[in-house]
């Protein structure tokens, strides 16, 4: 018996070491940049929700070969050479790198998937975020989309090497517009028309031979010296110059083998966070000239929506539920809905409707239209709480035999709730009209308006 047991026990043991070979070896370098965010913290986070599928190497393994580099920059700029270098010392078949930067008032985070031996970036994803808890929260979805990526086949793609970021003068700032062309190549890996190519050494090394040899060069010659020094079909050259209070952000698209530009287009902005929006368009621009500006305003209106209803701190719902005052009426029911135009607050617009009364042989109705301002708190692990005051107006009639009681009674509502994983709500309103008061104590189900992804 014993035998078996020993037996099952080193089958199990021999099967997850020969599953976990199969599953390719991954580093995650510690996130660099930000304010006051540990980059090591945000990267064992990540790589929590990354494990499942890939065999991770050893923190401690990862930051010794970062010690032995000295180019690597802590500034939020990356260096591929280094993240290439980095990977190939620790055996990684990809490494995942990423930072994170304030873009004006806008906090952002960039990661990137790059394959060792290629110099291929196979995956990438950027989010904007409001604070460290809502930065936890995204980290599991731009796992599951780094996932998905990684597992396409890129075989047969063109190759597009990115170039140099160009700046044109002085008066753009070099590490937003920096991190805008990282976006932009994200963009153009997420379209799935082109295998991306990093920035290496090669290419510059090309790029100053061609310097050296001759003054004067085009930019279609740039293009080809980059090209055959990353082994590619096509080049991103992007920059961006500045004119009067515009910001102009420029790209093409240079064919290799003739040196011809084959699309391009441009983005003015005055704030970088516009900058950020307008690198999806600029993506669209280049891969599908045609059907582009249709696109974009589908791109749009899915931004639009995501600001309205993807938003955490605001409630947008349609809801009903079922309960009582505990006396007139004893049952109400209730069809309700919220408008958040603002962050960490809605409007509450609804009806009531009360039936029976605990007076013996009394027939009794009441309707109730209200309108509630209400504060509302989200939090991680359900939608959130809200507290809210309003009022409305109370039509209630009693019947006994022949005779009938009419009432209208303007009134006033102190109302609290908590709504549960978007959909089981829990109030309670205290309704007065300064001379008597009543409660109502309510459960019910909330359709909260989400972004589709």
């Amino acid at each position: 018996m014993k035998k078996k047991l020993l037996g099952c026990i080193l089958f199990m043991c021999c099967s997850a070491i020969a599953f976990s070979q199969d599953k390719p070896r991954l580093g995650i370098l510690p996130f660099t940049g930000g304010s006051g965010v540990d980059g090591e913290a945000i990267a064992d986070l990540f790589s929590d929700h990354i494990q499942r599928e890939f065999t991770l190497i050893h923190h401690t393994d990862v930051i010794n070969a970062l010690r032995a580099e000295q180019n690597f920059q802590l500034s939020g700029y990356t260096d591929d050479d280094t993240i290439v270098r980095i990977g190939r010392e620790i055996g990684a078949a990809y490494v995942i790198s990423g930072h994170v930067r304030r873009l004006g008032n806008t906090d952002i985070i960039i990661i990137n998937m790059i394959n060792v031996e290629t110099f291929e970036q196979i995956a990438g994803d950027y989010r904007p975020y409001r604070n460290t808890g809502e930065l936890r929260s995204l980290l599991s979805e731009i796992s599951k989309k780094i996932i998905t990526d990684s597992h396409r086949d890129t075989a047969g793609l063109p190759k597009l090497a990115v170039a140099t970021f160009n700046i044109a003068d002085t008066g753009v700032n070099e590490q937003d517009a920096d991190t805008l062309a990282q976006i932009l190549a994200v963009e153009i890996i997420n379209t799935g028309k082109y295998t991306v190519l990093t920035r290496t050494a090669a290419m510059q090394d090309a790029l100053k031979v061609l310097k050296d040899q001759q003054q004067g060069y085009t930019a279609e010659e740039e293009a080809r010296a980059l090209g055959q020094a990353g082994n590619a079909e096509y080049v991103l050259a992007a920059g961006v110059r500045r004119l009067q209070n515009e910001n102009i952000f420029s790209a093409r698209i240079l064919n290799v083998e003739e040196g011809s530009q084959i699309a391009g287009s441009s983005r003015d902005y005055r704030i970088v966070d516009d900058g950020i929006r307008l690198m999806a368009e600029l993506a669209l621009l280049l891969i599908d000239p045609e059907n582009a500006e249709k696109r974009i305003a589908a791109l749009n209106r899915k931004i639009s929506r995501a600001a309205m209803f993807g938003d955490p701190a605001k409630f947008w719902s349609l809801g009903a539920s079922v309960g009582t005052s505990f006396a007139d009426p004893w049952l109400i029911g209730t069809v309700r809905g919220t408008i958040a135009p603002f962050r960490y607050s809605f409007l509450e617009i609804g009806f009531d409707a009360g039936f029976i009364s605990s007076v013996e042989g009394v027939s009794y109705y009441s309707l109730y239209p209200f309108i509630n301002a209400a504060f509302f708190l989200p939090f991680v692990r359900f939608a959130g709480m809200y507290i809210g005051i309003g009022g409305g107006f109370m039509l209630a009639e009693y019947s006994l035999d022949a005779y009938t009681e009419s009432r209208r009674i303007p009134a006033m509502n102190f109302t609290a709730g908590f709504n549960f994983w978007n959909f089981f709500d829990v109030s309670y309103t205290l309704r007065t009209d300064f001379k008597s008061a009543s409660n109502k104590l309510a459960l019910g189900f909330s359709y909260r308006f989400k972004v589709k992804e």
